[in-house]
């Protein structure tokens, strides 16, 4: 038995588990739904670009501070931060006639908005102070459910000494205080980091973001994605361990305690549903989906969450967003790195009023990050943000990614076109520099964190939600603890801090002290016992193992061969892909070339100049690798799902691939190719077809060339050949390859009525 489970591995999970193990041993099992650990600190990648979809800058990170002392601690001291430039956030505010970039450093700021504004000398002090009164009082907030009993009255005292304004809503705030309407828009417009516009947010919550970045901004080396591999090793090393694709059904309650969870394991072709049992249950997916979605609403247990159930419904939601992703050939000039906010109303932020913008194809604001410029990877990138209601994408509701129409699209590209023109404004040449463009809406965001409406940062940070006492890690079913944002505040930070705050609960009374006599004398992370961390049942679904590398070979000028050799027979199914650990902290998901077995086979295109490639470019027989597998359920999906009720058994198969998209389908066709079989293969260039140098069995092979007329080879691109020998409706269609190419084939399926089953790298 796991001394504790946790739901979900966002920041908040992996800094509890992380904690508990490392300061105090225990064992813990993190159970992820997601095939990434890390929530909204993970990144996904495209063509070889990375993007981080939740961090975007952190503060509080200056060498000394509580939470770099802790992520130090968690990390063992391998994650470095790059610190952002001096001028880390720029507003540009046209209607204001404003572009202003905040600099570090509470003095500098202070005559930074002074000089702006000296008929508000006076106001800006007032506001300097309240803004650091409040940001002491959520401290002591936080310090109030760490400390031990006895100690918390004494903080709860200091607490309500600090009061003050930190619970007057901001834009009241804000109008009272400032005469001046052009300064209450700078000091309002960065109100997307913490997800609440200022006529209902508290604020402390303003004030904690405008004091979390005071002495600067930081970023991760390497991009986030890599945070929870690190904190990952801590787990493991005691005993832990981290297990993905893992989704979490329910929270078993006996007697009004929480004793255990119902989970299902979808990284297996058939999914598998198992309980599992330890004596502290905490949850990080959020106080909403926890009490809403894994409790029981009803009997005894609905009846011991009902009063937080109705508070929780009282609140309303949060805000979410709409983000395009772009790649970029070169970053425009003047670019450093530092955030830019564009906001075009002149007046308080309006919800409903920047939706309609947006969906209407005039944003009215925007948030444009370079996230490799922080990160150090080697490829452009940008991010635009704009916030919006849930509630506009509700016609959605309940589709999947890529399945969700053509009036869906036509939506997303107009916003993207919109969001990359009104970028243009504040940062000139972005627009010609874009080659692709990809974009997430709160839709996506539900998808993959199962935040209902896509809303992100959790429980609205409105002085409601603090009067009814929600940020706490305390809930009224015993031994069931909450840890990430909704115990504290959002963010990397806010939420780590919370799971400092549940650590401390789980650990008891004396668990404060322990944990900050942890952090206080190791703080690269002690020594944890290593105990072999078994699956909690047995054999089944992903495992991790130590391969060896039997053969490395090209079998094009950028594709890599590489066979890897097992230490035991493994299961899967074609379609399946697994996770390699490619450098010490990085993951790459690479599709599996072969049945199940102890062989597998990979091809790694390293056009992609990350860490990915390199590995492969350098991958040497004998090499140890270590990998996860497996998971996924594409062809699998395909071959059960999505049926019809007049469907034969046995459908024609037509397989379109680019690159090494044709990896899934070797699997498929070794395993069990058929006589009426055809691969549709999209090249450049003859040079580099990988069919040439295979061993594996082969179906009837049509080869698109789009930059040489070759004999033998069609022409043009496949989506050329689809179009001139149209749709079959008596076909399934497998599509794999380049995310651009599989976009195209899709819809053009689609449109002709046909059936298709896609999966892009």
């Amino acid at each position: 038995m796991y001394d504790a489970i946790i739901i979900g591995s966002g920041i908040g999970s992996l800094t509890t588990a992380g904690l508990l193990a490392r300061a105090a041993g225990a064992r813990v099992l993190v159970l992820e739904q997601h095939t990434t650990p890390g929530g909204l600190t993970h990144s996904f990648r495209r063509l070889g670009a990375t993007w981080d979809v939740g961090v975007h800058y952190v503060g509080d990170m200056e060498p000394g501070s509580r939470p770099r002392q802790l992520m130090d601690y968690l990390t063992g001291g391998a994650l470095t931060w790059n610190r952002m430039p001096a001028g880390y956030d720029r507003f540009y505010l046209p209607g204001h006639g404003l572009d202003v970039t905040i600099p570090a450093g509470a003095d500098e700021y202070q005559r930074l908005l002074t000089s702006l504004f000296p008929h508000e000398k006076t106001a800006i002090r007032r506001y300097c102070r309240d803004v650091k009164r409040a940001y002491s009082w959520m401290s002591l907030h936080y310090a109030h459910e760490m400390v031990p009993p006895r100690a918390a009255p004494a903080v709860l005292l200091a607490q309500r000494a600090l009061a003050g304004h930190a619970l007057e809503r901001t834009q009241h705030y804000m109008e009272r205080r400032f005469r001046d309407p052009a300064l209450r828009s700078l000091l309002t417009t960065h109100w997307g980091d913490y997800g609440v516009e200022p006529s209902r947010s508290a604020f402390v919550a303003h004030a904690m973001i405008v004091g979390h970045y005071m002495n600067g901004a930081w970023f991760p080396r390497g991009g986030s994605a890599q945070i929870a591999r690190m904190i990952e090793k801590g787990i493991v090393g005691a005993g832990g361990r981290i297990l993905l694709a893992h989704e979490v059904d329910q929270i078993l309650v006996e007697d009004g305690a929480a004793v255990g969870v119902r989970v299902t394991d979808h990284s297996g072709a058939v999914p598998l549903t198992y309980e599992e049992r330890a004596p502290i249950i905490i949850s990080g997916i959020g106080a909403r989906e926890t009490y809403q979605r894994l409790l029981p609403t009803t009997g005894p247990t609905g009846g011991l969450t009902a009063r937080v159930r109705e508070k929780i419904t009282g609140l309303g939601h949060g805000g979410s967003a709409v983000t395009v992703y772009l790649t970029l050939d070169h970053y425009p000039e003047g670019v450093t790195g530092a955030n830019v906010w564009i906001n075009t109303d002149t007046g308080l932020a309006d919800p409903a009023r920047m939706t309609a913008g947006l969906l209407d194809g005039h944003p009215r604001s925007a948030f444009i990050s370079f996230p490799a410029i922080k990160s150090g990877e080697p490829h452009a990138t940008a991010e635009i943000v704009s916030f919006v209601m849930p509630e506009a994408f509700e016609r959605w509701a309940g589709t999947r990614p890529k399945q969700r129409g053509r009036d869906y699209e036509a939506l997303t590209s107009s916003m993207a076109r919109a969001l990359i023109d009104l970028a243009e404004s504040a940062v000139p040449g972005l627009k010609d520099a874009v080659r692709y463009v990809e974009v997430g809406t709160p839709l996506t965001v539900e998808h993959y964190t199962s935040h209902e409406g896509g809303c992100f940062y959790g429980l609205p940070l409105t002085p409601e939600r603090f009067h009814a006492d929600l940020g706490t890690p305390s809930t009224p079913i015993t031994n069931l603890i909450l840890t990430g944002q909704d115990a504290g505040m959002p963010g990397i930070v806010g939420a780590a801090m919370a799971g400092l705050s549940a650590a401390c609960k789980a650990l008891g009374p004396a668990g404060y002290p322990r944990i900050n006599r942890a952090l206080r004398t190791a703080p690269t992370g002690a020594r944890a016992p290593r105990t072999p961390p078994p699956h909690p049942r047995g054999d089944a679904g992903a495992g991790r193992y130590t391969a060896t590398v039997e053969h490395a070979s090209w079998i094009t000028p950028t594709i890599r061969d590489i066979t890897l050799c097992l230490p035991t027979r493994a299961t899967w199914e074609p379609g399946q892909y697994a996770l390699v650990r490619v450098a010490p902290y990085q993951w790459r998901p690479y599709s599996l070339a072969t049945p199940s077995g102890r062989i597998v086979r990979l091809l790694v295109d390293t056009r992609t100049r990350g860490h990915g490639a390199a590995w492969a470019t350098h991958a040497a027989h004998t090499d140890e690798v270590t990998l996860e597998l497996p998971y996924g359920h594409f062809l699998h999906d395909a071959a059960t799902g999505d049926t019809h009720p007049d469907d034969t058994p046995r459908r024609r198969r037509i397989f379109v691939a680019t690159g090494t998209g044709i990896a899934p389908f070797l699997a498929e066709f070794e395993q069990g190719l058929r006589a009426d079989d055809v691969l549709l293969l999209g090249l450049a260039t003859t040079s580099e077809d990988p069919t040439t140098r295979l061993d594996t069995p082969l179906p009837r092979v049509i080869r698109c060339v789009s930059r040489e007329d070759a004999p033998g080879c069609f022409h043009g691109r496949v989506t050329h050949y689809l179009r001139a020998h149209g749709i079959d409706p008596h076909a399934d269609y497998y599509v794999c390859g380049s995310p651009l190419m599989v976009a195209d084939v899709a819809r053009l399926i689609r449109d002709a009525g046909g059936r298709v089953h896609t999966e892009s790298f």
